[in-house]
């Protein structure tokens, strides 16, 4: 699993690099160890700006989001994603299970 941040309009800072590198490490057990992810950062009329694109399981997730900090917009940007590749892998349980089998009402010994 890798991380790239990427910085826009703003220096580049070593704290939410690492801050964004331990939130991409939680999300492990939602991702396969190939996948990656890309984080760019910047600030746009006073506003941070965050896009979070993770690459997984040949699925492509996006999360974009905006606050007046940085670290608040981060750890949305974060948050969400987690619940969008925890609903994936929801999904992906669930298929591979199948369909739950139904019952019509008649039992094998009617004839």
């Amino acid at each position: 699993m890798h991380l790239e941040v990427t910085f826009k309009n703003l220096r580049a800072r070593d704290e939410v690099r690492a801050r964004a590198v331990a939130l991409f490490e939680k999300l492990e057990r939602f991702l396969d160890p190939h996948s990656d992810g890309t984080l760019v950062v910047s600030v746009e009329h006073g506003k941070a700006l965050m896009e979070l694109v993770v690459r997984a399981m040949g699925e492509t997730h996006t999360v974009n989001e905006e606050h007046e900090e940085l670290r608040t917009a981060l750890d949305k940007a974060f948050h969400t994603m987690e619940v969008r590749l925890r609903r994936a892998k929801e999904r992906r349980v669930d298929r591979s299970q199948g369909p739950a089998p139904q019952e019509d009402g008649f039992s094998p010994t009617d004839g």
